[in-house]
């Protein structure tokens, strides 16, 4: 599990300095601090990420630098166990993260008479956020999809066994060559497709490492609430909020069109467990939003910053009934469905017909499909 966080600040008259941690009983090792400090800055000392083996604290860190050329250089460090990779949580969750955290220490930087405040903000967001990360360990099966689509990594990895299947070593060197960086611990990034149950890995006759099969793929997209919506036809929970939110359904789907950024956005909001919990929740039925079940990672604060942004991305909608109580519906339903990869067998057929591809893989590919096909 995660340590803590730790940020520091460079500044020209005392150096690199710790300017928050949490919790404050997690200890903190100037030297080590400088070592990924000078990880950041070897180079060019640009905005970016690095993961740093810290043997003496036995920890892995999860470092963002703002920039040595940055107005405020803040250096923030998510500290984990030795041996932990940030890619469990998906690369996209960690990065969030991070850009909320430095949102709170630009605030602070603008206002100082504030800082003691949003220190304390801080602080609680800090602690919701470990036990955020605690909870991103046991993703359901349609949350790891959503996480493998929200990532830069997983997706090039899905979209290139969608072409064929690869040796553990060619998909390495591919996706290094395509997104223009050294890959390490493929395992971590390879374990939401396990546990999603997408991917076969096994050895093929005279090879000499384990060949990668992609077995089932999947899709995201909106999808109408159709439980809520028959109730609306029913006049449920009123007749008057029934009609308002079969109108608000049928003006969202008239202008709506599935774009890859809508995806992305949707996706999102699957892989963080408070919000998928509401979404898993208001499935069933609307709820006034005053007797709307508190989230169980979430503080006051965050769950109606965790609406807000449901709203402004039309997932939920809040509807006034006659007596101007609110109400919070369900507007789109987020699907992650399974689909069987029948394509690969074209691909099979055409790359071996044309010598691209060994007999070997080739049944060995084929194999896995027939026997994944009945779960499909």
């Amino acid at each position: 599990m995660s340590k803590g966080f730790i940020i520091t600040k460079w500044t020209e008259d005392r150096g690199l300095v710790i300017h928050l941690k949490y919790p404050e009983t997690i200890n903190v090792d100037l030297d080590d601090m400088m070592r990924i400090f000078y990880a950041h800055i070897t180079g060019a000392g640009e905005a970016g990420y690095v993961v740093v083996r810290l043997e003496k604290a036995q920890s892995n860190v999860a470092s963002y630098f703002t920039g040595i050329d940055s107005s405020n250089p803040y250096m923030i460090n998510l500290m984990l166990e030795l041996g932990e990779d940030p890619e469990t949580y998906g690369e996209k969750v960690i990065r969030d993260i991070y850009y909320d955290i430095l949102k709170y220490l630009l605030e602070m930087d603008k206002d100082m008479y504030k800082a003691p405040e949003l220190i304390k903000e801080l602080k609680v967001y800090l602690r919701e956020t470990m036990i955020l990360l605690e909870r991103l360990k046991n993703l359901t099966k349609e949350q790891k999809m959503a996480q493998i689509y929200t990532g830069e990594k997983t997706r090039k990895i899905l979209q290139l066994l969608q072409q064929k299947a690869m040796s553990r070593k060619e998909l390495q060197n591919r996706l290094e060559d395509q997104l223009k960086k050294i890959i390490t611990n493929l395992d971590i990034t390879l374990e939401p497709f396990i546990k999603a149950d997408l991917i076969k890995q096994d050895w093929v006759e005279r090879s000499t490492d384990v060949h990668i099969f992609l077995q089932n793929d999947f899709t995201i997209f909106r999808g109408t609430p159709k439980k809520l919506m028959n109730e609306a036809k029913k006049d449920q929970p009123t007749n008057y909020l029934a009609k308002q939110y079969l109108k608000k359904v049928r003006e969202f789907y008239n202008g709506y069109t599935p774009t890859f950024e809508d995806n992305i956005k949707i996706a999102s909001h699957m892989i963080n467990p408070d919000t998928y919990d509401y979404i898993a929740l208001l499935r069933d039925k609307p709820y006034p939003l005053n007797k709307l079940p508190k989230s169980s990672g979430s503080v006051a604060k965050q769950t109606a910053d965790l609406l807000y942004n449901l709203e402004q991305d039309n997932i939920i909608s809040i509807i006034e009934d006659e007596k101007d109580i609110k109400w919070v519906f369900l507007l789109s339903d987020i699907i992650v469905q399974n689909f069987y990869p029948e394509y690969l067998v074209e691909n099979i057929r055409k790359d071996f017909v044309g010598g691209d591809l060994r007999r070997e893989i080739a049944t060995k590919h084929l194999e896995i499909l027939e026997t994944a096909y009945p779960k499909s």
